[in-house]
């Protein structure tokens, strides 16, 4: 439930067309889910290979990412096997609750940004915020 609060609150607060989310739930297993707002490009099904990698790669890493134009992107373009990818952005970040890691939001606006670092850093402050603050006293997988 608190990933889904935050991939939600996420899409509000940065103009987000959609968004996938991967979390520990409390018996240990990952689980993912995705959607997007209503009324803006759904493009997750045609992005899901970006998405997926950009959430592994930040998962792996414990560190943000993003492709700040998915047009001009040869690792987009690679990962939807040569299709020319849609207009936007794509931005992950880990999910961390007093120094663990139990997941990783990830969303696509519509319109590419100019440089990522404020959007990384606008999702970064998001996926740390206490829980509490998005109407979840735990997450998911932390007890």
């Amino acid at each position: 439930m608190a990933a889904n609060l935050l991939l939600g609150r996420a899409l509000q607060a940065l103009d987000a067309a959609g968004g996938l989310v991967v979390f520990w739930d409390a018996e240990g297993r990952w689980q993912k889910d995705a959607f997007s707002l209503a009324g803006r490009p759904d493009r997750l099904e045609e992005l899901a290979p970006v998405l997926e990698a950009i959430l592994e790669w930040t998962l792996y890493t414990e560190k943000p990412a993003a492709i700040d134009d998915l047009r001009r992107s040869r690792w987009a373009r690679h990962l939807l096997h040569g299709a020319e990818p849609p207009a936007g952005a794509v931005a992950a970040t880990p999910m961390a609750q007093r120094g663990t890691i139990w997941g990783a939001v990830a969303v696509y606006r519509a319109d590419p940004v100019v440089g990522s670092i404020d959007l990384l850093g606008e999702l970064a402050e998001l996926a740390t915020e206490p829980l509490s603050s998005i109407g979840s006293s735990r997450p998911e997988g932390i007890a």
